[in-house]
């Protein structure tokens, strides 16, 4: 657990150094033990105040909230995130604008990663309403766009936190640092290495045929080899 614990407070140090390498204001990420896992997030002892402050011209006008769940995974060697969230929040309501969710241990009804839109748009609602009166099971809330679940590419492919950054920069035209960019791209650089370190391990046959078509020689252990659960099929 004491690994678990430095490795958690390492992965929070990271979270930091790229938010603070992008947007303005003071703000801290600390690592908190929660049931046998740690979520790492900003401070707060309110859930009201685990949010992150975002600015326009010098005006706040949303807020950023960030979770991540962590712990090791099934073999007991690699930390693993277990479910993750990130909200942006206008200032004006208590409703979020957007939510991109994650949840390793979701049911198969919903995708495991997925974005939430809250918004509103006529046409959709008319498509829900109408799908709602023939499949009440499957179309539950059609008035309520928010409710639906907008997959973006599962466990391994799913977006990082630097995506939402350099969206929320890019096409919020959410206050930024200078030089912002170099920490998006070293955050998103550390991500995708990762990202792509536990695909190989879900895929080892893949890797390795990849690999010797470019001239590497790579031969497969005696041990018998099983592709990750749901790495290929799961939405």
């Amino acid at each position: 657990m004491d690994d678990l614990d430095q490795r958690a407070a390492a992965f929070a140090q990271e979270v930091q150094d790229t938010l603070a390498g992008v947007l303005p204001g003071t703000f801290q990420i600390v690592s908190i033990s929660h049931g046998g896992r740690y979520v790492v997030r900003p401070a707060g002892d309110e859930p009201a105040k685990q949010h992150i402050p975002m600015y326009v011209d010098g005006q706040k006008l949303a807020t950023l909230g960030v979770q991540n769940y962590l712990g090791l995974d099934s073999s007991g060697r690699f930390l693993k995130t277990w479910r993750s969230k990130i909200a942006v929040h206008s200032t004006l309501d208590r409703t979020p604008l957007v939510r991109q969710e994650f949840d390793a241990e979701i049911s198969e009804s919903a995708p495991l990663a997925h974005w939430h839109i809250h918004a509103d748009r006529g046409s959709l609602s008319h498509l829900l309403g109408r799908a709602h009166a023939v499949r009440g099971d499957v179309v539950r809330k059609p008035h309520d766009m928010s409710s639906l679940h907008f997959p973006v590419g599962g466990e391994r492919f799913r977006p990082c936190l630097e995506d939402v950054l350099e969206f929320l920069v890019r096409e919020f035209g959410i206050d930024s640092k200078p030089g912002w960019e170099a920490a998006i791209k070293a955050g998103r650089a550390r991500w995708r290495r990762m990202q792509l370190r536990s695909t190989v391990r879900d895929l080892q046959d893949e890797a390795a045929e990849v690999l010797r078509q470019y001239g590497w020689t790579v031969n497969p252990p005696s041990l018998d080899r099983s592709e990750g659960n749901g790495v290929l099929h799961r939405w």
